[in-house]
């Protein structure tokens, strides 16, 4: 029968606890390390959307356009959303109201989405974003946030989608105005 020694038992005791302070280090460094990654990554999307946004009203300052959007395909997985960003000039002389539509262009028919008043998932496409009528004063520009959502089945599908701007007007809601100006764009499911 072997005997162990109380000395032996303290040093076995003390590597655990060495080991533990060790691997709890390590373990409080690799998060504080994650973190900070995760902080400049944060850092960076918010100044490349600052530079988009900058670049879109640059884009409709510069010209008489009436909207900028720079973006020709969108690419979104299935059952996730992404923000796309559009940019608005009023380009009359006074001041004016305007609302944003998305229309689904399926061959020669076209079908307004719904905007969503709280983010749930029941058609192809929805967006969200503020649906009430957005001031502009004469010669003001401005860049609008639309976050968009697909179906989880539209994995690899190509969707015809169209933004319309409707509006000229004092507006109090959206829905019983003309349209101000459009541009189409593809919506790829990946």
């Amino acid at each position: 029968m072997r005997r162990y020694s109380k000395k032996a038992d303290l040093s076995i005791s003390i590597n655990a606890i060495v080991i533990i302070v060790l691997a709890m280090t390590f373990l409080g460094l690799g998060l504080t390390f994650v973190r900070g990654m995760f902080k400049n990554i944060g850092e960076t999307t918010t100044k490349v959307s600052e530079q988009i946004e900058q670049q879109i009203l640059d884009d409709l300052r510069r010209g008489d356009k009436k909207l900028s959007f720079p973006q020709e395909e969108v690419s979104i997985e299935g059952g996730k959303s992404t923000v796309i960003a559009i940019g608005i000039k009023n380009t009359g002389a006074g001041d004016d109201y305007y609302c944003i539509e998305l229309w689904e262009i399926a061959g020669n028919t076209q079908i307004q989405l719904d905007p969503l008043t709280s983010v749930s998932q029941s058609e192809p496409f929805n967006f969200y974003w503020d649906e009430g009528p957005q001031h502009l004063n004469a010669n003001e520009a401005n860049v609008y946030g639309i976050k968009l959502f697909t179906d989880p089945a539209l994995r690899s599908q190509t969707k015809l989608l169209k933004v319309v701007i409707m509006g000229e007007g004092a507006l109090t809601s959206c829905g019983t105005t003309v349209e101000y100006t459009s541009k189409t764009f593809f919506v790829n499911g990946v």
